[in-house]
């Protein structure tokens, strides 16, 4: 049988102390410890000196003070392994710690909305065990995330599996559990939807000139959504005005427009300022997104380093520059009337009646208003028009990496993944096979399969 060397001292754990008494009272104290790096080295410390209270030395009769003092000096040499996640850290306190992690990174407000969501549920259920697995395993994940799917759908489930798998990196980082045990867990298949799924539609050009010119010009009346209460009292129904005036009143046409010319999303076109706008080089600069943060409101976010609305400048069709050169004289013309705060440095495109900033969720809802009016299906929402955007660039034949940067994504794998349109029906595709095969020849000749039957076969030559 191989015999097998002592196993290695821990990092910074010195081993056996050698004493030599240098002169009487004076100790010099010698051990081998491994260091950071894990090579071993030699250390050496003699006594300290100590005095008593009129200024005698005090000696160090059996060498204790220079023992100890070469062992402070090893412990100094081993890694700090100090965390606030031990072994007994709670799942509520886990995330409290990645909370504040995740303040640090300086996360967006709508991240800490939905993640306080999950984590609220996450630690009503598991909240006093221990993170570790013997109280918390990969089964314990999947049933929880099982329940969010059953509860609140499978997109919200998706995210509680972000915020639960990101915690728990932070576990393996930075306290000793060695695996993340939402790493290792199956997403619940088959499970009922909740509300609109499918994500975004995908519309046709057609569709897309009916949206447009219903805004500005529609003559379909737009009833309000009646409330439960107010169905209940039997309300009955009113003189709506149609698509165009309430479009119109709610300043949502222009909105719209510039959805679809700029393919961003609404917090974004919301954030835009007649500062970021050149009419002459027909370019718009996106610098901040409108947010709500609780307990503050709605604020305008600028980050350089923001996913959901990067920094950049986009190329604007003739269509929006027309739109935005009207608009900045409406603008003007209501400044004249109704003149800003002096606090108003924005100078928003889209500011409220009061000069305020729009809240997106309410631009949402003014859009579901007009939506139902005009008939049009719940997935036709305002990523519809930015998806449409992908499709028609790709269908011009541009690079991914051209819509990619028009769409202002990082990824242009991820704009083809999610933006571009599959399953269409390519008759361009159909064409250039039979300009390849028949060289451009559209006639057919007719013959006999020799069953007496006509088959029609495309000539060749």
């Amino acid at each position: 049988m191989a015999r097998t060397g002592r196993p290695p001292k821990p990092l910074g754990a010195p081993g056996s102390v050698r004493l030599r008494e240098l002169r009487p009272g004076h100790w010099e104290a010698d051990t081998v410890v491994r260091d950071r790096s894990g090579k071993r080295r030699r250390l050496q410390r003699v006594s300290p000196e100590r005095f008593d209270s009129i200024g005698r030395r005090i000696p160090d009769r059996d060498g204790s003070r220079a023992e100890a003092a070469v062992r402070s000096a090893a412990a100094e040499l081993a890694p700090d392994t100090r965390s606030e996640v031990t072994s007994a850290t709670t799942m509520e306190q886990l995330w409290k710690l990645y909370r504040g992690h995740l303040v640090k990174k300086g996360r967006a407000p709508n991240t800490f909305r939905l993640y306080d969501r999950w984590a609220a549920l996450l630690v009503e259920k598991y909240g006093y065990r221990r993170h570790m697995p013997d109280e918390f395993a990969t089964g314990d994940a999947e049933e929880f995330l099982e329940w969010v799917a059953e509860e609140h759908g499978r997109s919200s489930m998706l995210n509680a599996r972000s915020m639960l798998s990101g915690m728990f990196r932070y576990a393996v980082r930075k306290g000793p559990l060695g695996v993340n045990p939402v790493r290792e867990a199956e997403i619940p298949e088959n499970i009922t939807p909740k509300g609109r799924t499918g994500g975004a539609a995908h519309i046709e050009t057609e569709d897309l000139r009916f949206v447009l010119s219903s805004v500005y010009w529609s003559t379909v009346p737009c009833p309000r959504k009646l409330t439960k209460a107010e169905k209940a009292r039997g309300i009955s129904s009113y003189t709506p005005p149609t698509v165009a005036e309430y479009c119109e009143g709610a300043d949502l046409a222009d909105l719209v427009a510039l959805e679809v010319a700029t393919g961003q999303r609404p917090s974004q076109v919301l954030g835009l300022t007649w500062l970021d706008y050149n009419s002459k080089k027909k370019e718009i600069r996106t610098l901040g997104k409108v947010v709500r943060v609780p307990g503050v409101g709605l604020v305008r976010v600028v980050k350089d380093d923001d996913p959901k609305n990067p920094q950049g400048t986009i190329a604007l069709p003739q269509f929006a520059v027309d739109i935005l050169d009207r608009r900045w004289k409406r603008i003007q013309q209501r400044k004249r009337e109704n003149p800003p705060p002096d606090d108003y440095e924005d100078d928003l495109i889209f500011p409220s009646f009061d000069w305020t900033l729009r809240d997106p969720v309410n631009a949402n809802h003014q859009w579901q208003r007009v939506r139902e009016a005009l008939g049009l299906p719940n997935n036709l929402v305002p990523y519809t028009f930015r998806k449409f955007m992908a499709v028609v660039l790709d269908d011009a034949g541009l690079s991914a990496r051209v819509v990619a940067d028009v769409l202002q994504h990082a990824d242009p794998a991820m704009t083809q993944r999610k933006y571009m349109a599959r399953g269409r029906v390519h008759h361009h595709a159909a064409a250039i096979l039979h300009e390849v095969v028949t060289g451009g020849e559209t006639g057919t000749d007719q013959g006999h399969d020799g069953n007496g039957r006509v088959s029609t076969f495309v000539r060749l030559s």
